[in-house]
């Protein structure tokens, strides 16, 4: 079976090595195609996305490699964009503008419209608490509609290949404010669903929050993936991996949970996997 993983992080961003390093651990590991997925850079203060100043060196570098380890592997040069309603900037003009061969689309930072503050829901789970109680006035259910109006903003706007790790929001959650049965939950799933099957997008499987002990399931929820096969929308495996030692972590096992949902093939922006 052919093995890839397009979600990955490295020194340019918020990961761990150098992009060389990622290309050796791959081969390494088996893998016949690799994708580079730094944090799109964006016009206000973080810790996570590649800064604009950078982002011509990190062109450079995975143009070099893929020169370099052409016979060896296939690689490819993406982003993960940061979608943010009046402060990111449109997937169009990276795509356009740039020698990108894909992108992912994510939601990590939630605005809430109004007063235009921010809901991290990526960091440490006290911020996520925080968040809801200082942005969205302690109203879980807002803050997580929110959250998937955003990403089906996202999906219905901007051009974009896979949207990654589509309900995150459940990450820090593990049912102290709401439960993923509840049925205005499944709701805004299945709207989030809708757009992203009349968009063509690839969801992926992410097994990130699985493999660091953050949650215990991978994004998306077993049941989102059984809506996936339903609808039938493009599935993929991506580890998120911010090491080289993560590149291929919890994949196997996430291609197991597919084939035993029922998916017959995995589909990446570039090529479909049979399983």
């Amino acid at each position: 079976m052919t093995r890839y993983n397009f979600h990955t992080h490295s020194q340019f961003d918020d990961g761990k090595e150098p992009l060389e390093n990622y290309v050796a651990a791959s081969i390494e590991k088996g893998l016949d195609a690799l994708g580079f997925s730094a944090h799109v850079p964006l016009p206000l203060d973080n810790q996570w996305s590649l800064p604009a100043k950078d982002f011509p060196d990190y062109v450079a570098e995975v143009k070099k490699l893929k020169e370099q380890y052409k016979d060896q592997i296939k690689l490819f040069l993406g982003l993960e964009i940061d979608y943010i309603p009046g402060v990111s900037e449109d997937f169009e003009g990276w795509m356009k503008n740039t020698p990108l061969d894909y992108c992912i689309g994510s939601v990590h930072l939630v605005r809430e419209p109004e007063s235009g503050k921010f809901w991290f829901i990526d960091g440490p789970a006290e911020g996520y608490f925080k968040g809801v109680e200082e942005v969205f006035g302690g109203d879980i259910r807002k803050a997580v509609t929110t959250f998937y109006q955003q990403s089906i903003q996202m999906v219905k706007t901007q051009p974009l290949h896979i949207i990654g790790h589509m309900d995150k929001v459940k990450m820090h959650n593990k049912e102290k404010l709401f439960r993923q049965s509840e049925s205005w939950y499944v709701e805004l799933i299945d709207s989030l669903l809708k757009a992203i099957k009349e968009k063509g997008v690839i969801i992926e499987l992410n097994t990130r929050g699985v493999y660091t002990g953050k949650t215990t399931e991978y994004f998306p929820s077993p049941f989102v993936l059984e809506r996936c096969l339903h609808f039938g929308i493009p599935v993929m495996v991506n580890t998120d991996a911010h090491h080289p030692s993560q590149l291929d972590s919890h994949f196997d096992e996430g291609v197991t949970l597919l084939k035993d949902i029922g998916f017959k093939k995995m589909t990446t922006p570039f090529f479909e996997v049979e399983i």
